[in-house]
């Protein structure tokens, strides 16, 4: 096993911090723009961009995401369930019921969730380095959540949409195990193109009944905006960092970041909607930024070899890696 040289692990670090400022801005605008479309149009409208996008990169690579479409159709299917429209779609209902809170309280849980599926699938212990910064980090998330009050905590409740919320995290923390172990047939552009069109396949009669049984609304051009900016920075482009991320520090060390979601989100309140930075943002800050550099101490040995490396900045195997 070989081990990601200190610059590249440095470069997979700044795109996962830049992959969670992203992420930050997601769920305020997609809040917003639920308040003028369903969840089903919402996701249907932001993949579609997504591919509209992605196709004119990846026209070259059209013979081989034909061929991985006919030929390995059940790969591409699960990646397609549990990472992108199907998952998009049960985030967007469950946002619909939940509070901000508990959205960020099952939002730390993905970490967690990604140490356990790496044990169940890789039989991978987590390194005692791992579980203190994930601790440290956690606390962090909790203080700012909680907004240095632990009776907010005391006095949470659980609905039924908070249990899509943290399934919809659950499966987005097998999806960060499994793209470790993608063999690299395709690009990850070209990739994410084919499991892309698919999950948006799986959604199509969703959106063809709704469209069938409430009509079709124009979006206005605030919406359509807002769309345009989840499929081309909270998707598109975070997607290609995270992946990134993964292929150099693995998706343990990767998980980790996304304790820095609440952080970022209060950073966006900050600048935008004019709220105050008050000191349990600071421990908070400073909780999850500890854990982060604490658990990524030791460099995670490289997952995938070579072809992971060569998948993740998008240029095309030769062939596939054989399953372990």
């Amino acid at each position: 096993m070989t081990r990601a040289a200190p610059a590249t692990r440095s470069s997979a670090y700044g795109a996962l911090v830049l992959t969670a400022a992203l992420w930050g801005s997601s769920a305020v605008t997609a809040r917003g723009l639920l308040d003028t479309m369903s969840p089903v149009a919402l996701t249907a409208l932001r993949w579609i961009v997504v591919l509209a996008a992605l196709a004119p990169f990846v026209w070259r690579e059209r013979a081989a995401i034909a061929h991985a479409l006919a030929s390995d159709t059940r790969t591409l299917a699960v990646f397609a369930l549990v990472g992108f429209a199907p998952q998009t779609l049960l985030v967007y209902v469950a946002l619909e019921g939940t509070t901000a809170i508990n959205l960020a309280l099952f939002n730390s849980a993905i970490p967690v969730l990604i140490v356990a599926i790496a044990a169940l699938l890789h039989h991978r212990r987590p390194r005692a380095l791992e579980l203190a910064g994930l601790a440290l980090s956690l606390a962090g998330v909790v203080a700012i959540v909680a907004r240095g009050r632990w009776s907010t905590l005391a006095s949470l409740s659980v609905n039924p949409h908070d249990l899509l919320v943290l399934v919809g995290m659950g499966v987005w923390a097998y999806y960060t195990v499994r793209l470790a172990d993608r063999a690299p047939a395709l690009s990850f552009p070209a990739f994410m193109f084919a499991a892309g069109t698919l999950g948006l396949a799986m959604i199509a009669p969703l959106a063809a009944w709704e469209a069938l049984t409430s009509g079709i609304g124009l979006p206005s051009a605030s919406a359509l905006a807002g769309v345009a900016y989840l499929a081309l920075l909270p998707t598109l482009v975070a997607m290609l960092l995270f992946a990134h991320g993964i292929a150099r520090v693995g998706p343990v060390q990767a998980g980790l970041f996304t304790h820095l979601v609440p952080v970022f989100g209060a950073v966006l309140a900050t600048l935008l909607l004019g709220e105050r930075l008050q000191p349990f943002h600071a421990v908070g800050f400073a909780l999850v930024a500890g854990g982060a550099a604490l658990g990524c101490l030791r460099p995670e040995p490289a997952l995938a070899g070579a072809n992971l490396a060569v998948a993740a900045s998008g240029a095309p195997a030769l062939e596939r890696n054989r399953r372990r």
